[in-house]
């Protein structure tokens, strides 16, 4: 078999394994994919998975790593594509099935960075860890993040708007909250207001957290210059 319908199987065992142990008549009846005595014989000759007495299969260490990997990137992808593309979660099957067969390890941990190495994909289902989720534990801060969890001062840079609304993306445009945008955090309480340009933006907390931003530059606070002109507006969500 090739490498696509070999991925095809050890998804299907990995998603069956997460609910139970898989024997076959399980995963003939889970999948579309079929699991004939000829292909689970392949895939044990190749090494990826073992059959016990009982008719239960799983997956070797070699199958193990390979099915999390596939599992892993169709998870990301979900994610990049509702996150960033806006897409439903629903109308992100197709894509998510081409994209686990062809992105290699180090581009998927790229992405989950890019994402801020989410933990569950839009459907609520845990998506394994990579090398750069454990790496990020020891690091100051993920690639993105929302506006709310940036400091003070800190300087940044949108990266995109997750939000349904096209009112409060209409708004948040006309403020020149936009992809590429710098912004820096003016103060957190008792409203959060940001500064945009000259503009001064209050909006609310769950506002902030659809605002997705990557960190510009090294943090330093922001003193306004002698005749600087600031204008203030006020963000209300819809």
């Amino acid at each position: 078999m090739d490498k696509k319908e070999r991925d095809e199987y050890m998804e299907a065992l990995w998603y069956l394994s997460e609910e139970e142990d898989p024997c076959v008549d399980d995963l003939q009846s889970y999948t579309k994919t079929v699991f004939t005595d000829e292909v689970i014989a392949e895939l044990r000759k190749e090494g990826y998975v073992t059959q016990n007495s009982a008719g239960t299969v799983e997956p070797t260490k070699k199958g193990y790593d390979e099915a999390r990997q596939i599992v892993r990137c169709h998870r990301l992808a979900e994610r990049l594509l509702t996150d960033v593309l806006g897409m439903q979660p629903k109308e992100t099957e197709a894509g998510a099935c081409e994209f686990e067969h062809v992105i290699i390890p180090e581009i998927a941990d790229s992405i989950c960075t890019l994402l801020g190495h989410p933990r569950e994909c839009p459907h609520g289902l845990k998506i394994p860890e990579g090398k750069c989720c454990k790496a990020a534990s020891s690091t100051i801060q993920s690639a993105i993040v929302p506006l709310d969890r940036v400091k003070v001062g800190e300087r940044v840079k949108v990266s995109y708007i997750k939000t349904l609304s096209n009112s409060r993306m209409h708004k948040l445009s006309h403020f020149g909250i936009i992809p590429g945008a710098e912004v820096s955090i003016h103060q957190r309480n008792p409203s959060f207001i940001i500064q945009c340009g000259n503009t001064q933006v209050a909006m609310e907390e769950d506002v902030a957290k659809e605002v997705y931003v990557m960190y510009a530059q090294e943090a330093e606070p922001e003193t306004p210059g002698h005749g600087q002109r600031r204008r203030w507006r006020r963000f209300r969500k819809k």
